[in-house]
């Protein structure tokens, strides 16, 4: 039987919310979970993504929403701020927990997508 996005789709959420259950993984909310997506994609483009993007240009959120959320990713020791040399402009940045994260997620992905040997 050909395996369909649909099922790999499927496959993937059931592994992803079986690991969720796992202490080790972090338990990020819908708003948390989009914040750390669009700092990996900038990183991943090699861009930098300065907190007033986030902040004042984001669509996900309020300012107030979306600080808190920042400052939840940094508690959860996902994401960094980091300051250019005068410290005008402060950054995020991914820690070695989310990169282990998203590493995590790219297994499951494979996971789900391979095709199921019965």
């Amino acid at each position: 039987m050909k395996t369909t996005i649909k099922n790999a789709y499927f496959r993937f959420n059931k592994l992803l919310e079986t690991m969720e259950q796992g202490p080790s993984f972090p338990k990020l909310d819908d708003i948390e979970r989009k914040l750390l997506n669009s700092i990996a994609e900038a990183s991943l483009d090699g861009k930098p993504f300065l907190i007033s993007d986030v902040i004042f240009a984001n669509s996900i959120g309020s300012p107030a929403t979306l600080s808190r959320r920042l400052t939840n990713l940094v508690n959860k020791e996902l994401i960094v701020y980091s300051s250019d040399g005068d410290n005008r402009k402060k950054f995020l940045e991914l820690t070695p927990k989310s990169k282990k994260y998203f590493a995590k997620l790219d297994e499951l992905i494979n996971a789900a997508s391979a095709k199921k040997t019965r």
